[in-house]
């Protein structure tokens, strides 16, 4: 993380801290769960800071894979990833349990790495 990353991330944590620990008390009759879900789009944001560029990483790496098992140059994950939803839809996977497999292993990476942002939690309740 640089610098940039590490002082956006210190804002949105002491902007959230904030929120909650002052604000919420005095709003929680009246907009304590919209406070609430400010707070969690802040907590969203910051990982996204964090994480997010390695996250991208993870997606191109697993959809680079799949599609080198078929002989596909890459182009860049939101390209590759619209390719990959054109050869599911033509049933590409479908013939081989081998190419399912390595699909859905490129699919739980993909998603793994996006729930570390919005949703870390999941994954903790996963094990």
């Amino acid at each position: 993380m640089n610098t940039r990353e590490a002082s956006t991330t210190d804002l949105l944590e002491t902007a959230r801290t904030v929120l909650l620990e002052t604000l919420l008390p005095q709003l929680r009759t009246t907009h304590g769960y919209e406070c609430q879900m400010v707070a969690r789009a802040m907590s969203i944001a910051a990982r996204e800071v964090e994480s997010g560029a390695e996250a991208e990483v993870v997606e191109a790496n697993a959809l680079s894979e799949v599609m080198a098992h078929f002989g596909l140059n890459t182009q860049g994950a939101g390209h590759d990833r619209s390719r990959l939803a054109g050869l599911i839809r033509s049933g590409v996977f479908d013939a081989s349990s081998a190419a399912q497999a390595q699909l859905l292993d490129a699919l739980m990476h993909i998603t793994r790495a996006r729930l570390a942002i919005s949703n870390p939690k999941a994954l903790r309740d996963e094990r």
